[in-house]
């Protein structure tokens, strides 16, 4: 028996057979160029993946069936796919501005940002009065975190286009992370200003509800915000932007319940809403409500609105929880659903198996990717890496490289098989190039961290966290991280800085007395850190602090204080 049917989960095998047969073709009559523009006109667009996919093998450099292609995998949701072909179409000057625009979204859904503002520079330069393009390069500043230059961007929309949400709500944005508040109040001012001149102008209240909120609990006043943030879910208990947002603020004055009956309410109020269905169940995971969880999720896939799109929900929280081998069978449920599914959603399945350990299950699907060459040698490669050739890996990967060289993910599996092959400089050189791509590419981060780790490199690995630190700010184990290398390198700035950072996380307390006591042991002996954990006070009965607990017990066996252990523990 599989690990899979262990489970005991429905096992969809020949359904999902079914589908990936899908990606190779059937025998029908080739439609065409015609009909494949009358079918995406109609919103047929998986229909017309295939048959452009092999036009294209013949004529690769052909501007109109590239739009087409990059048209019909942004339909499909695989806007990492469309950006190659894409790019191509946008180099034909009468595709220049429109496809340009589409190569801009599509590097949003599934590249850099860095990548989408240079993009988008270049279109305006074309079209410098579309404000739809504008709009777009705000997008990308923002999520670049180019706030200064995202600010400029605001004027020129506004010239183009006063009063208009988008640019206001940015320049809001834009003032806060830059920590302006006075001009943040004077934009908010200008927002609810602006909001009375429209019609419809209930459809900004919540948004205008919710970046009052915020600028005030970023203008140091938590207590008002903390008010504000209630009033605010009171009137739109079920309003997307006010639930999450109230969620993270509560969350982030560590009042964690009140931050689950906001999602609790939210999920009664609009139980078939997904988004709601979906941050509950993990919430609830979180919280060790497993079975509840569970029921939820399952609920969703025979509720008639999510049936097919909740399984996928299912398997990204078994996959959460590293539960590969559960998140692959609900997966198997959503592709059954689906009579015709992406390849790079199945591409996700075939992974998941891989993950679950299901590897000849696997490698009878690699077959199926014959006729797209990148996911084949990534998926070929990922598993001729679990199973320690790493040298056949590399040249998969390389190949797919070669179709795709910004794959941070590639990149990412290149420098696990360099790593396991003991080539440590390329290993160290391909996690750089991974992080290059994608600075928030966490698998990247960690694994080079570990890697200079074992290298004894901590001078290195600290500049790769004050890095990462710039782009992901509340990524708890990266503090972990610092605490730990800027301690052994002495980097007292750092390690202050990482302290703190990772004291404002709620429920991170015992890790960070953990992590302290540790430094204490490393200078001064385990007495220190017996020592450090007792001046702490914590309560250590409670499940929450039981590393805290641990490490104390592991600290007086190293003393050989065996009755404290066990009369006072």
């Amino acid at each position: 028996m599989s690990p899979r049917a262990a489970h005991g989960c429905f096992h969809s095998w020949p359904a999902v057979a079914v589908v990936v047969s899908a990606l190779v073709g059937g025998c029908s009559p080739e439609p065409t160029i015609d009909e494949l523009r009358s079918f995406q006109r109609a919103g047929r667009f998986a229909e017309t993946i295939e048959p452009l996919r092999e036009r294209l093998d013949e004529a690769p450099d052909d501007p109109e069936l590239n739009h087409l292609y990059g048209v019909a995998l942004v339909q499909t949701n695989q806007a990492a796919r469309a950006i190659w072909p894409l790019r191509k179409s946008a180099q034909d000057p009468d595709r220049a501005i429109d496809d340009g625009l589409l190569l801009i979204q599509a590097i949003l859904g599934g590249g850099s940002p860095e990548d989408a503002v240079v993009v988008a520079n270049r279109v305006l330069e074309m079209a410098p009065d579309r404000v739809d393009v504008m709009r777009l390069l705000l997008t990308a500043r923002l999520r670049a975190r180019r706030y200064e230059e995202a600010l400029a961007d605001v004027e020129r929309l506004l010239e183009l286009k006063p009063g208009d949400s988008s640019a206001l709500t940015s320049r809001l944005v834009a003032l806060l992370s830059l920590d302006r508040a006075e001009e943040a109040e004077q934009t908010l001012a200008e927002m609810s200003e602006a909001a009375k001149n429209l019609e419809g102008g209930y459809d900004w209240e919540p948004r205008l509800c919710a970046a009052t909120a915020t600028f005030i609990k970023e203008k140091g006043d938590p207590k008002a915000a903390e008010k504000l943030w209630n009033d605010c879910l009171e009137q739109f208990p079920a309003e997307e932007s006010i639930v999450f947002g109230g969620f993270e603020f509560f969350n982030e004055i560590a009042k964690h319940g009140r931050a689950s009956e906001i999602l609790r309410r939210a999920y009664e109020a609009e139980p078939t809403h997904l988004p709601f269905i979906e941050v509950f169940a993990n919430r609830l995971g979180l919280a060790g409500q497993t079975e509840e969880a569970e029921r939820i999720l399952l609920a969703a896939t025979e509720d008639g609105l999510n049936d097919r799109q909740a399984w996928f929900s299912l398997s990204h929280y078994y996959e959460r929880r590293d539960e590969h081998a559960r998140a692959a069978d609900a997966m198997a449920n959503g592709l059954a659903l689906m009579g015709e599914a992406p390849p790079l959603l199945v591409a996700e399945y075939v992974d998941l198996l891989i993950r679950a350990g299901d590897y000849d299950e696997a490698e009878q699907l690699l077959p199926k990717f014959e006729g797209e060459p990148m996911l084949s040698n990534m998926l070929r490669g990922r598993l001729w890496l679990v199973r320690g050739r790493s040298a056949e890996a590399i040249e998969a990967f390389e190949e797919g490289l070669r179709l795709w060289p910004d794959n941070t993910v590639v990149r990412w599996l290149v420098a696990q098989a360099h790593e396991q092959l003991g080539d440590y400089d390329r290993a160290v050189t391909e996690y750089a190039e991974a992080m290059r791509s994608d600075p928030t590419n966490r698998d990247a981060v960690f694994s080079l961290l570990h890697l200079l780790e074992a290298l004894g490199r901590d001078q290195e690995a600290m500049g790769v966290l004050e890095r990462y630190w710039r782009r992901t700010p509340r990524d708890p184990e990266s503090f972990v991280q610092g605490i730990r290398f800027a301690s052994r390198t002495g980097q007292r700035e750092s390690l202050d800085r990482a302290v703190r950072r990772l004291g404002e996380i709620p429920g991170y307390r015992g890790v960070l007395i953990v992590e302290l006591a540790a430094v204490q042991s490393s200078r001064a002996g385990p007495a220190a850190g017996i020592e450090y954990i007792r001046n702490a006070k914590l309560d250590l009965t409670r499940p929450t602090h039981g590393p805290v607990l641990r490490a104390l017990v592991e600290y007086l066996v190293a003393e050989g204080d065996v009755l404290n252990i066990l009369f006072n523990v």
